[in-house]
């Protein structure tokens, strides 16, 4: 089956999750993505643990169906190399600091002066202006400045980090989109474009409700203040007898009033149209609650229609039959590393699925071939396989 992006050529200068995680999606569905790394140690995420034989998983994971080119782009070698790779290619991602680049003579003007229908993608931090635009920082930083952080907690205590990367994720995700848009323009009108994701503006994107509040009446969301953060009874987190917990998302009155009846709590069910009530359901559903465990409230509540589920770690979430259901973990059989397991393909294409078509490659595997096939000048050919 021919893959949806088959054809389309990406080189990736990025490393750890944005970057790699935006162009994995890309591999997923046909795309070439080649990762440009440097010498000896490459992307940095190959050294986290844990390993599987001599790979890391974060690499396997991040890094399946792409090819992996060593080039020194602080030597000139490596600087031409590349440039002669840019006019075979169709993408660029990188998630360099902005300028680094530029001194490196690989920027976007340098990309676009070989190839005009390059697409050149930068995940920054901040932006490539303002006075952030350089600064270092990682994901909690980034949703702490934007408020995210400041809207996650309990009420009374100190904000909470948010347990899943949310910038680096959806930056991924923006990315993605953006070079799809991109490819559509280039197809067009021939014309390639430069892309500049910032980690920043997307976690600022993240939080339209807050938005609509401040700037349609000047009230700042914050932590227990509104009912996406713990104010009210019918959107808020509970423990089960044995402390565990369910999450609790009835916000329409249908869903709402079934929780009532599987509770035998009819009067409940009106109280929740006055938001002067939230206080009293909360204590009322915090003592109901505490009356059965999990498994109990599992069986209550099954097929009720409530919008109720369990709170679950991420091994029961692995193993939970929904997750199944939707092949949402991959088992692979590698002939060099065995078995492994792996996340699956969120996005269900009838046509053009996604597939697992390469493990993720060794540090500088396809250095030869790929420069080989891009290189006609033997000297420049054989300077910059040097650097593997």
């Amino acid at each position: 089956m021919v893959q949806a992006l088959e054809g389309i050529r990406v080189l990736d200068l990025s490393r750890l999750l944005p970057g790699p995680y935006c162009t994995m999606l890309l591999a997923d569905f046909g795309a070439e993505v080649i990762k440009i790394e440097e010498p000896g140690r490459g992307d940095y995420a190959r050294s986290f643990p844990p390993f599987l034989k001599d790979f890391g998983y974060w690499h396997l994971q991040l890094n399946r169906n792409k090819k992996s080119v060593v080039l020194n782009l602080k030597s000139d070698a490596g600087r031409r190399a590349f440039l002669e790779l840019v006019k075979t290619a169709d993408v660029v991602v990188e998630s360099y600091r902005p300028g680094v680049l530029t001194k490196l003579g690989i920027d976007y003007a340098a990309a676009k002066a070989v190839n005009p229908r390059i697409i050149y993608c930068s995940l920054t931090g901040y932006g490539k202006k303002g006075s952030l635009a350089k600064q270092a920082d990682h994901d909690i930083g980034y949703v702490s400045l934007a408020g995210i952080t400041a809207m996650s907690g309990e009420a009374q205590g100190k904000p909470a980090i948010p347990g899943v990367l949310m910038a680096d994720m959806n930056a991924s995700m923006a990315a993605g989109m953006s070079i799809m848009i991109a490819l559509r323009h280039a197809q067009m009108t021939g014309e390639g474009q430069e892309i500049d994701i910032s980690l920043y503006n997307v976690a600022m994107t993240l939080m339209p409700g807050a938005a609509s509040l401040y700037f349609g009446s000047g009230f700042v969301a914050e932590r227990g203040n509104n009912w996406l953060t713990g104010a009210n009874a019918n959107y808020n987190i509970y423990a089960t007898q044995e402390g565990r917990y369910l999450a609790v998302g009835c916000l329409e009155k249908k869903f709402w009033s079934n929780l009532c009846a599987v509770l035998q709590r009819p009067d409940m069910t009106d109280l929740i149209d006055d938001d002067a009530n939230h206080d009293y359901l909360k204590q009322q559903l915090t003592l109901e609650f505490a009356k059965h465990t999990l498994p109990e409230w599992e069986q209550l509540l099954a097929g009720k229609d409530t919008c109720v589920t369990p709170v679950l770690d991420f091994a029961e979430a692995v193993a939970a039959e929904q997750t199944k259901a939707n092949e949402m973990v991959l088992n692979v059989e590698d002939a060099e590393l065995g078995s492994y397991r792996q996340l699956g393909f969120a996005m269900k294409l009838s046509e053009t699925p996604a597939a697992l078509r390469k493990r993720a490659p060794r540090l500088g595997e396809d250095t030869q071939q790929v420069l080989s096939q891009a290189i006609t000048d033997e000297k420049l050919l054989a300077e910059a396989l040097q650097t593997k």
